[in-house]
């Protein structure tokens, strides 16, 4: 099924590259600057917090597993619009930063369910706090326009 006629084969070899080292070493290098030492900037505690939840589903995936552990399928169903990637992506940096704990059980399936960790269930005031603050997003809008609707009758 090769295009070559039969008996007739190519030998591909090695081709020395052209020697650069002595061209290279005779050009002159400049002198070695001395960079002054920049110490990293400490971050602050609020900085590290919004690192730890950010993205869309970190908060989803913490206020699910509230209730206990999830296998995957369900997280699936419990954080809207995420990807099987995504999804799986999150759930290893969680499990990196020690936010969750994979436990994979030993039958056939391999299933693997998810935990909040201890360092994980500190979380719980700050996403509930996140959820009541939601609420307050959402009821001022409804009285808003129910306080027109009544005013505009009197």
């Amino acid at each position: 099924m090769s295009s070559h006629p039969e008996g007739v084969s190519r030998i591909l070899r090695p081709v020395a590259a052209p020697r650069l080292a002595p061209r290279i070493a005779a050009l002159p290098r400049p002198a070695p600057t001395r960079l002054p030492r920049v110490l990293p900037r400490s971050r602050t505690p609020i900085e590290l917090a919004v690192e730890v939840l950010r993205g869309p589903f970190r908060p989803l995936v913490v206020w699910a597993l509230f209730w206990g552990p999830r296998p995957f399928s369900e997280l699936m169903r419990h954080v809207p619009d995420v990807t099987k990637k995504t999804l799986r992506r999150e759930l290893a940096e969680m499990e990196r930063i020690g936010l969750v704990l994979r436990e994979v059980r030993p039958d056939s399936n391999r299933r693997a369910s998810y935990a909040l960790s201890p360092f994980g269930e500190t979380l719980r005031p700050v996403v509930g706090a996140m959820y009541e603050w939601g609420l307050l997003c959402v009821g001022p809008s409804r009285s808003l326009s129910d306080r027109k609707r009544g005013s505009a009758g009197a």
